[in-house]
């Protein structure tokens, strides 16, 4: 049982985007991927300093430090999934990733702990966890800032524009 809910967090999510446009998903696809390399780092660090660890969630055998279902799946598709309705309207984007990330820590994952999903042991308390990952919703919103602004000044952009 275990298995089929780690490879449906893996597959599943990557399925519902098939119900966005292909532009939405390249437009933040970019972001998504900057999130996952941030949360390889964050899970390398905690796995160093032994903030926590993610016993439960290997689906390789090699996947010991960062949970790839749950990084290279569910959550790489919520973020391009919540970009696509609160990006430009940062107020509810924020609204929205502290009630996620909230509703993620304080309802999922202790359902998790006693489904052996994850590992239980953390000397990081939850609240600073939640702020952790709030934080590092900020960091993604100032990316996708530059990453449009970069499309924007793009030189297909601009060639288009000398040419009218």
């Amino acid at each position: 049982m275990k298995q089929i809910i780690l490879w449906s967090l893996l597959i599943l999510p990557w399925a519902s985007l098939f119900f966005l446009k292909m532009d939405t998903v390249r437009r933040y696809m970019p972001v998504a991927l900057f999130m996952t390399v941030i949360h390889t780092l964050a899970y390398q660090a905690a796995y160093h300093y032994g903030w926590w660890k993610e016993t439960g969630s290997s689906l390789f055998g090699w996947d010991k430090v960062v949970p790839v279902p749950w990084v290279y799946g569910a959550y790489l598709v919520i973020v391009i999934w919540v970009f696509h309705f609160t990006f430009r309207k940062f107020w509810m984007y924020l609204t929205v990733n502290i009630l996620l990330d909230g509703s993620f820590m304080y309802i999922v994952y202790p359902v998790w702990q006693r489904m052996g999903l994850v590992s239980s042991e953390s000397t990081l308390s939850t609240i600073a966890i939640v702020a952790m990952m709030v934080g590092f919703a900020f960091i993604l919103y100032l990316y996708q800032l530059w990453q449009e602004e970069v499309l924007e000044n793009s030189p297909k952009q601009i060639n288009d524009q000398e040419q009218t």
